[in-house]
């Protein structure tokens, strides 16, 4: 007989190798072949059958092995939690809550703003800034942010630590603070709500404290055709919530601040112009550049998107090339964005024919030293609320052409060439004067570096502090 051992006499012959199927298994694909829709529900059950097993068993592994000095251990720990989160309701100092989860991410314009800001406001006496990271609970998952978080009397990083040796389990535990995070927020009894990108988020939505927002832009409402659909209408929804709860406003800008106005969304007296500093690469020593690039070149900075006006730019340096026969290379420094079919086809299209270059995002080192070495920044976008790139130029002693906008007109004033950012004709004619008018180019750089000078984190994170506090008094008032 070739019948195997194990099966049963008149069981039909089973493949070398092959176990024998449970009753269980056999019922259920018998059950799929006749109702074949029944297969994912079958499928979803076992999943958390054995979900729900492996919880138990853990369970039982850490009843077993609990000792007894675990209860002494979880008095100790909630004693630490609540005198911890009584502390912070007594501060005396104006207390900030500041959700920093932005830093998590690599840091565009927002993520540098709040990184400087808190950076410069560190050491301060007046005022505790408390961080909210992206969970409040020290969980194994909780990752670095990319920078580290700066450090001083006036910073405090609100983390809830649950240690492995107490009566519940540490995962059970953190999974409940989890849950109940906006409330334990909330329960700091923070003066001050701070909204670095105008929206506050939705685990500081039960904060009482005065909210003071910052509004760096109202690009889906000037440009609502380089955005998504949907994230216009978020933004939409966003910015009228936070309009009607805001005890202050923050813009970046004189030119924000009376499209606030303009759109009927806030008053004046309830807006206060804050600039940005003159950027985070000043202070970094420069690395080698990216590779491949060559001695002479033009920098755009940002990323490459519908509203910089890449297309419009690239049609520049075209044009650029029938005005001089040694036109530096453009090299374009940032990621795509959305929308970006056209644009990435262009981009290919420049760089095969071998006058750009697109090394794509970089380090802090290598852009200060892009920044640095370049003959020209070039800045031609459709709308800024700000333009960062623009003070780092002027910072970097390097002549600036940008789009005559007025964020841009009153960033750069006097020290930077202007042309309208749809006439690719009279930008291509700006950069050809700066690389060829040596006395022109000269005084864009002295004039540069002294309008640089009217931009200082130092005086943003003073006059941001004094925002907090008018705030904090009218609420209180």
């Amino acid at each position: 007989m070739n019948q195997h051992p194990e099966q049963p006499r008149g069981a039909r012959p089973r493949p070398p190798g092959e176990e024998p199927r449970s009753l269980y298994r056999r019922t259920r694909r018998s059950i799929a072949r006749t109702f074949p829709g029944l297969q994912r529900l079958f499928q979803r059950s076992e999943a958390r059958f054995f979900a729900a097993l492996a919880r138990y068993r853990h369970w039982r592994e850490w009843r077993r092995t609990r000792p007894r000095r675990r209860w002494s251990a979880t008095v100790r720990w909630l004693a630490h939690t609540i005198d911890a989160l009584r502390r912070r309701r007594a501060e005396p100092r104006l207390t900030v809550a500041v959700d920093i989860t932005p830093l998590w991410e690599p840091l565009t314009g927002i993520g540098w703003y709040l990184h400087l800001l808190l950076r410069h406001l560190a050491d301060s006496d007046e005022v505790r800034i408390r961080l909210y990271g992206p969970s409040v609970v020290a969980t194994a998952e909780r990752t670095a942010p990319v920078v580290d978080l700066p450090r001083g009397p006036a910073i405090e990083e609100v983390v809830y630590e649950v240690p492995e040796n107490l009566v519940l389990p540490a995962g059970f535990l953190m999974r409940w603070l989890q849950r109940a995070e906006r409330l334990l927020i909330a329960a700091d009894g923070n003066d001050v709500v701070f909204a670095p990108n105008f929206r506050p988020p939705h685990r500081l939505g039960l904060a009482r404290g005065a909210l003071v927002a910052t509004v760096h832009d109202l690009g889906f409402r000037r440009v609502p055709w380089t955005l998504r659909e949907k994230t216009r209408r978020q933004l939409a929804a966003s910015i009228d919530e936070t309009m009607l709860r805001a005890v202050r406003l923050i813009t970046v800008s004189s030119a924000v601040r009376d499209e606030l106005a303009e759109y009927g969304y806030a008053s004046p007296d309830r807006v206060r112009v804050v600039h940005h500093g003159a950027g985070q690469l000043e202070a970094l020593p420069e690395e080698t550049p990216p590779p491949g690039l060559p001695a002479r070149y033009g920098l755009h900075v940002g990323t490459l998107e519908p509203r910089k006006n890449i297309g419009r730019l690239l049609e520049t340096w075209d044009r650029l090339g029938d005005l001089m026969a040694d036109r530096p290379i453009l090299v374009l420094c940032g990621g795509y964005g959305w929308r970006t079919a056209a644009i990435r086809r262009q981009v290919e299209a420049a760089v095969a024919a071998g006058w750009a270059r697109h090394p794509g995002y970089v380090t802090s080192g290598q852009l200060a030293a892009l920044y640095r070495a370049a003959q020209v920044v070039v800045f031609p976008s459709l709308y800024e609320g700000f333009g960062l790139p623009a003070i780092e130029a002027l910072a970097a002693g390097t002549p600036l052409v940008c789009s005559d906008i007025p964020a841009l007109r009153e960033v750069a004033a006097g020290a930077a060439l202007y042309a309208p950012a749809d006439r690719p004709d009279l930008l291509a004619e700006r950069v050809h004067q700066v690389l060829t008018d040596g006395g022109e180019r000269q005084r864009l750089i002295d004039a540069g570096r002294a309008r640089r000078a009217a931009f200082s984190w130092p005086e943003s994170a003073r006059r941001t502090l004094a925002v907090w506090r008018e705030a904090a008094a009218k609420t209180s008032g």
